[in-house]
């Protein structure tokens, strides 16, 4: 008897919250609610409806078949949303739902006598994910911040190619007073060192003219590069370049020469940010210009030594780059991003010798470089944003190595009425690409 008129008054107390809000129910957008119970993330909002007309809307809901869970949430919602009138159904008694609902400062259960299946109410509903879940999207979404740093670093720092590769061998463009020359060139390169994983390239076309004190050199040239990320993640990036030289004699009679140059790079790279995101992989688009700027001074000593045929000219080479990305905002995705501008510095002294002997095969020579790197930044710039409507982000550059090796050996030559130059180069671990192979014909008038 007791059971039974506990029953009662709560279908009394449901009927009487029910006249006093309705009006409230009516008039109020449904409000949304995020909580956490019992290790999952709801996210509970209503829907105006009757059993009649959404069963299976209401008998898909979390807490469907369990008064307890359905009495909790309740509780949850009622405390962030003390308004209006909402309904959690859990189950059938007869004609009537069984729900809860929260008036007068608390939540009540009211498992039969309450709302009719006919009639219209505010029913809650939601959704809930597994904390764990949540937590490794956010964890893959923070980590896919740090690998896009770490491409687009690596993509700008393979910019150096240009003066280091390409152009490691100034003198090899030195034609005699008066004379005219033009070359066409390309280097090719992995850039797997360390968690990177990518390529990278260039072509170029250049003239020159020998004025006697001093050799003027202008280069065009077009590159790209690619950079793997975490999660299926990529950077594409291409550009072009203009390149000027001086080749100045410091002293003829020792064969000494000063090369004084400096470039600019304009580009694009389109990045994917990979991520995974409640166990799928997706993927937020952005396309940032480029720009690259840097300068460098070198002086050689043309056969400074000579051991057997092989000629041995030792040099030392001063140069600087500052790379800049614009701010971009990504596309596509559920967690896209905003990512501010950043800039890079590169500092760097390389000491190190050219050597070149003859081959048995007339007008070919074998050719080869060895030198020593220093670096003298530590670490990259950071990369700073927001993912828009979830964090603001920092985060650290990476850490930087300072000092490495670069090798490498090939063969030079006369093949028509022009040079030849085919060289392979590796780096020991670096920012620089680990192996690439450079080729280039010049010709002089």
């Amino acid at each position: 008897m007791r059971h039974a008129n506990k029953k009662i008054l709560s279908a009394s107390i449901f009927i009487s919250t029910l006249i006093s809000g309705i009006s409230n129910v009516q008039a109020l957008p449904a409000p949304v609610v995020t909580g956490s119970l019992n290790g999952s993330i709801y996210t509970i909002t209503s829907v105006n409806t009757s059993y009649n007309a959404s069963s299976a809307l209401l008998e898909s809901q979390p807490w469907w078949g369990n008064q307890s869970l359905a009495f909790s949430l309740n509780e949850i919602y009622y405390r962030a949303q003390n308004s209006g009138l909402v309904l959690f159904a859990y189950g059938l008694s007869g004609n009537y739902v069984s729900i809860t609902y929260g008036s007068g400062g608390r939540v009540t259960d009211c498992p039969q006598g309450c709302p009719q299946k006919t009639g219209s109410y505010s029913y809650a509903t939601g959704s809930s994910e597994v904390i764990q879940q949540v937590q490794l999207t956010l964890g893959s979404v923070a980590s896919s911040l740090a690998s896009t740093a770490a491409g687009v670093n690596s993509i700008t720092s393979n910019i150096n190619m240009l003066m280091n590769g390409a152009h490691s061998r100034p003198l090899s463009r030195l034609v005699e007073p008066g004379k005219n020359t033009v070359w066409f060139g390309g280097d090719w390169g992995r850039d797997d060192h360390g968690r990177r994983e990518g390529s990278s390239g260039l072509a170029e076309i250049g003239i020159g003219h020998n004025l006697g004190f001093v050799q003027l050199n202008a280069t065009l040239g077009q590159t790209w590069a690619r950079q793997h990320l975490t999660d299926n993640g990529r950077v594409d990036a291409d550009g072009q370049y203009l390149m000027l030289e001086a080749i100045v004699p410091v002293y003829e009679p020792e064969r000494i020469y000063a090369t004084l140059g400096g470039f600019g790079h304009w580009g694009e790279s389109d990045i994917r940010r990979g991520y995974i995101n409640m166990g799928r992989n997706e993927v937020s688009k952005g396309s940032p210009n480029t720009n690259i700027w840097g300068v460098r001074a070198r002086l050689d000593w043309v056969d400074a030594l000579t051991l057997h045929e092989t000629g041995i000219s030792p040099y030392v080479d001063l140069s600087y780059t500052q790379s800049r990305i614009d701010g971009y905002t990504e596309k596509s995705g559920t967690f896209p991003a905003r990512f501010d501008g950043q800039s890079d510095d590169y500092s760097e002294a390389r000491l190190g010798f050219n050597t070149q002997t003859p081959l048995p095969l007339a007008g070919f020579n074998f050719v080869s470089n060895l030198e020593a790197v220093h670096r003298f930044e530590d670490r990259t710039s950071g990369v700073s944003g927001e993912v828009t409507g979830v964090f603001d982000f920092s985060l650290p550059g990476e850490q930087v190595r300072n000092d490495w090796v670069k090798a490498g050996a090939g063969i030079e030559g006369l093949i028509g009425p022009g040079k030849a130059t085919l060289m392979l180069n590796g780096t020991s671990k670096s920012e620089m690409p680990n192996l690439w192979l450079a080729a280039s014909y010049q010709l002089t008038f």
